[in-house]
């Protein structure tokens, strides 16, 4: 039975509902409308309203293209996994430039308390996403973990990254971080506001994935976001996807040039409706897996095409909160998928893929992950070789150089997939239902029957570092910081291991020059 259950935020009373002891509040604004005159724009806070405003719904998603256009190969049935609701990452919220909200979920809301926080940015690679994803309902997580649960939208693509700053002076200066800025909004946000619904803002958490890992990243190194939030989880992200002031300036003009409007008229921009904008985005960089081959570079083809410029890149800093980070054993399939002949990818196909690519033989390398990680599909073989060349070191890397001044945990996610026959493994995105302890919910977890308990035990890990910096509990082994010497990595499966002493780097995947 549902009851209705009313919070006071800054701007307004907002009514949410509580079911089986978790509250929930979605749509709350915590930014004004961005379009107009608002458009390329810092966000400002949501404007005050009067009475009870309705937070039963979720609040618009922000303009994006639909990530089903681009689709090929075996991605096109992975996508139904993934967005289960409708196939879409927007999965039937409706989209539009009033979408500076976010959701919370609390247990006994409204009720004073000091609960960790875990604020959740959603991936997507600056183009794609929502809080509203079903795999990032919070209300399991946040029964289980006792904490209070926030997901965030904020503008994506075109309308937070278009660098006009080049073009138009100092009124857009900070055009090409726009989204960046609205998540800063949405952390002030949750300082002034949280202790409402029974957190504690003193003690958040930001953790995101993929594109959301490396939002991250990125408030970790902004002035504007120190003090914002005390501890981070940074899961499967490629690695820096922030490009350089250059490249920002050049695709806004190469923007403007396409819109067939003067430099000095690239001000009208704000005028143009929402759709006329995402078509020239789409028109300008075109979808970014479309006609993905297995010659491609990877991350090449996952680069985001509008994305912050924060320059000089500055590395990640945040105040030396602990950071815990990691990847999935076959985070590239979700992307390999779109190649059509991942499918049916054959040993010798892999053998011919890997020849010459590396510094070794293609007989050494199959022999290096043979004693490493046993048999596996040709295709999952594949997977995972790209994994340990672009998400596996971005992790480690990252972890070796934050360990020197805070205290960092390390992780890899084995568990497979059955889905799709188990074309997939242990998939990028796959982690996210577990996290979120959904994964019974979850199409993406598939059907193996041991998938509730690795699920309530990685939502307890998390919750656990949110809490206190650690991510150990007694369901667990014991799970040690990282550090170069150590390299202590919690593998994550059916069963959990304390793996250290070696991770994938050192692998002789080191590709030719």
């Amino acid at each position: 039975m549902q009851q209705r259950v009313i919070a006071d935020t800054t701007s307004g009373k907002v009514g949410g509902v509580r079911h089986r002891g978790v509250a929930s509040f979605l749509g709350v604004p915590y930014g004004a409308p961005t379009g107009g005159s608002a458009r390329f724009r810092p966000p400002e806070p949501a404007k005050p309203w009067h009475g009870v405003r309705d937070a039963t719904v979720f609040g618009r998603a922000a303009p994006q293209n639909d990530i089903r256009l681009a689709a090929t190969g075996s991605w096109v049935e992975a996508i139904d996994y993934l967005y289960p609701r409708t196939g879409s990452a927007l999965e039937g919220v409706p989209m539009g430039e009033d979408c500076l909200v976010l959701n919370v979920w609390t247990p006994e809301a409204a009720a004073p308390g000091r609960r960790p926080v875990m604020v959740w940015l959603h991936g997507g690679g600056y183009q794609h996403g929502a809080g509203s994803e079903s795999m990032f309902l919070g209300d399991r997580l946040a029964r289980l973990g006792d904490v209070v649960v926030v997901t965030v939208n904020h503008r994506l693509g075109i309308f937070g990254y278009l660098a006009l700053d080049a073009l138009l002076g100092a009124e857009f200066e900070h055009a090409g971080i726009a989204g960046l800025l609205d998540l800063v909004l949405a952390l002030e946000w949750v300082r002034d506001n949280i202790d409402g619904f029974g957190g504690d803002p003193g003690n958040v958490t930001v953790f995101g994935q993929s594109g959301g890992g490396d939002k991250v990243r990125n408030l970790m190194s902004m002035p504007s976001a120190s003090g914002l939030f005390h501890k981070a989880i940074i899961q499967s992200s490629p690695g820096p996807l922030a490009t350089s002031a250059e490249a920002a300036h050049d695709l806004a003009a190469r923007a403007v040039h396409l819109s067939g409007l003067s430099p000095s008229r690239a001000r009208e921009l704000t005028t143009w409706d929402t759709g006329a904008l995402l078509e020239l985005q789409r028109a300008l960089t075109g979808d970014v897996m479309g006609g993905f081959t297995l010659d491609q570079n990877l991350l090449d083809a996952a680069q985001a095409s509008f994305a912050p410029h924060l320059d000089p890149s500055p590395a990640p800093e945040g105040a030396g909160v602990p950071v815990l980070v990691g990847h999935t054993s076959h985070d590239a399939s979700l992307i390999l998928c779109n190649a059509p002949e991942y499918a049916t990818f054959s040993d010798s196909q892999l053998r011919a893929w890997t020849e010459g690519r590396f510094d070794i033989s293609a007989d050494a390398l199959a022999t290096a992950y043979q004693d490493r990680v046993g048999p596996e599909p040709a295709r999952l073989r594949l997977a995972r070789i790209v994994t340990d060349t672009t998400f596996a070191p971005a992790a480690f890397d990252l972890a070796s150089q934050l360990s020197a001044s805070r205290t960092v945990y390390c992780y890899e996610f084995a568990y497979r997939t059955p889905i799709l026959g188990g074309l997939l493994g242990a998939t990028h995105s796959l982690d996210l239902p577990f996290v979120f302890h959904n994964a019974e919910l979850s199409p993406l977890a598939g059907d193996r029957g041991d998938r509730g308990d690795v699920s309530t035990r990685m939502a307890l890990a998390w919750t656990s570092f949110a809490r206190n910096g650690e991510p150990g509990h007694a369901d667990i082994p014991t799970w040690e910081p990282y550090t170069p010497e150590t390299r202590a990595t919690m593998h994550i499966d059916s069963t959990w291991s304390l793996h250290t002493g070696q991770d994938p780097r050192d692998l002789p995947t080191r590709t030719r020059a």
